[in-house]
């Protein structure tokens, strides 16, 4: 016996889901970084830094186990990729993520 079906509609359902912020801002970060060439120790950087967190060069010099003069320059390339914005002068200069 044969039974005779007829689909005339097939019916999709999907579920759409809005990304937190945190999830856009890693998204995007991720991209960033492949887009651009970074260094391993660049790469190190941004993901020690946290999004909106000040962080000086000694901070950063420590965590990744560079010294300050390498990590400064490490940090003003990725200010100049613009990845990193740097905030203050001198001594009291601090780098945040973008």
């Amino acid at each position: 016996m044969l039974e005779d079906t007829n689909l005339d509609q097939v019916i999709l359902v999907m579920k759409m889901e809005k990304e937190s912020d945190d999830e856009l801002a890693e998204k995007s970060a991720d991209s960033k970084m492949k887009a651009i060439d970074l260094s391993e120790r660049q790469k190190q950087i941004l993901v020690y830094m946290d999004a909106g967190v000040e962080h000086s060069t000694e901070q950063v010099a420590e965590k990744i186990g560079l010294k300050g003069p390498r990590t400064r320059q490490l940090l003003n390339e990725l200010v100049n990729m613009e990845l990193l914005a740097c905030i203050g002068t001198t001594k009291k200069r601090r780098y945040i993520k973008v």
